[in-house]
């Protein structure tokens, strides 16, 4: 199950409340109609989400991508495949240096 960030961006909101509040967790659920466990899940959840965006993280460390380049000539193209799912197709007549650039901002974001 895909979570949204705007799904998220609620939930910590509702998480800060009940801190802030200083209220049980039992009693703010019983109060905002959840339950416990879609309060854990969800506090985890957004943890995870804050922890990707943190700026600390080490984004020198290598992932993998999967590099592709399609069959027919007259259309021959290189396509990289992140790990995160973006897609870039570049095409085949690009210089070294060139394709370095593109990937290295796409990487960045």
């Amino acid at each position: 199950m895909k979570i949204t960030e705007e799904k998220l961006q609620e939930w910590k909101l509702l998480l800060d409340e009940r801190k802030h509040r200083g209220l049980k967790i039992e009693e703010f659920c019983k109060e905002k109609n959840i339950t416990a466990s879609q309060f854990y899940y969800f506090q985890k959840r957004v943890k995870q989400f804050e922890t990707k965006k943190d700026p600390v993280i080490d984004k020198t460390v290598m992932q993998p991508i999967k590099i592709m380049t399609s069959q027919t000539k007259e259309n021959t193209v290189i396509r990289f495949i992140l790990p995160n799912s973006l897609q870039c197709v570049l095409p085949r007549d690009m210089t070294i240096s060139e394709i370095k650039s593109i990937l290295e901002l796409v990487i960045a974001c």
